[in-house]
């Protein structure tokens, strides 16, 4: 299954980019507009996310990744690096357990490897069942507040309007869905640990969706990884200081795989 809408820019080594929950691939403006010099840049809208079209029924991350190399296929990409932020870095990560041969490296931002608590399944199943009945607006409001880092808030309404207004392409049956996805993903540290290409981990100092400790875990366990926090930022680091992440994403790309 194709993406309904993607985005192919600029040449060289492919970076496939995959977006945060409950946004769209246009959260990766900053990369295209600024890296497409140095790389070819794709993107894409999950579904029910922009112009991702309608979300199949008991869609899940697994499927998400087979989307993803089928959009590699399409473009006749053999490998990409393939950067995931937050549910996009889930993906990235059941990319590299079902598809470890379509990457030349990961970039997992504002992300985890863990799967969740039982606790924090039945959250998701909560609040998937609350939007189905109408509070997908109170969700999305919730969930402004956690994205962006106090700095952020404080100094960039402008990146705050922003996210908001991404926010309003998320329809009620892809943010339902995907929560239970989420929900439903497994574990992918062992998955990492036996990881076989370089890995840039990236999070904010702000972050309180993901702490910054899970984070350090992740490149604890793995063998050819990089840790960079980068300060005045939460969860969307690539969104709220994209000049350093993609600063970070470059000199990963250049120094560890196209050495």
């Amino acid at each position: 299954m194709l993406p309904a809408f993607y985005t192919d820019d600029g040449s060289g080594l492919p970076v496939l980019f995959v977006h945060a929950f409950p946004l769209n691939s246009s959260m990766w403006r900053a990369q295209r507009r600024d890296l497409n010099s140095f790389f070819r840049i794709l993107t894409f809208d999950l579904p029910g996310f922009g112009r991702g079209g309608a979300f199949p029924e008991r869609f899940t991350l697994d499927d998400a990744a087979d989307m993803a190399a089928e959009l590699l296929d399409a473009c006749d990409i053999d490998r990409a690096v393939v950067s995931g932020c937050s549910m996009g870095g889930y993906i990235a990560m059941a990319m590299l357990r079902r598809h470890p041969r379509r990457l030349a490296g990961l970039v997992l931002a504002n992300t985890r490897a863990s799967a969740d608590s039982p606790e924090a399944q039945e959250n998701r199943r909560r609040q998937a069942e609350a939007i189905r009945n109408g509070k997908l607006q109170e969700y999305l409001d919730e969930m402004l507040s956690k994205l962006l880092g106090d700095s952020t808030v404080a100094a960039a309404p402008d990146v705050v309007r922003l996210v908001e207004d991404i926010m309003q392409r998320a329809t009620p049956e892809g943010t339902a869905g995907m929560l239970e996805a989420m929900a439903e993903r497994p574990d992918s540290l062992h998955d990492l640990a036996d990881a076989r290409v370089p890995v840039c981990i990236v999070t904010g100092a702000e972050d309180t969706l993901i702490l910054p400790a899970e984070a350090e875990a992740m490149h604890a366990e793995l063998l050819d990884s990089e840790l960079n926090v980068i300060p005045n930022c939460g969860h969307l680091s690539c969104l709220e200081r994209p000049v350093r992440f993609n600063a970070v994403l470059r000199t990963f790309i250049q120094t560890r795989i196209l050495k």
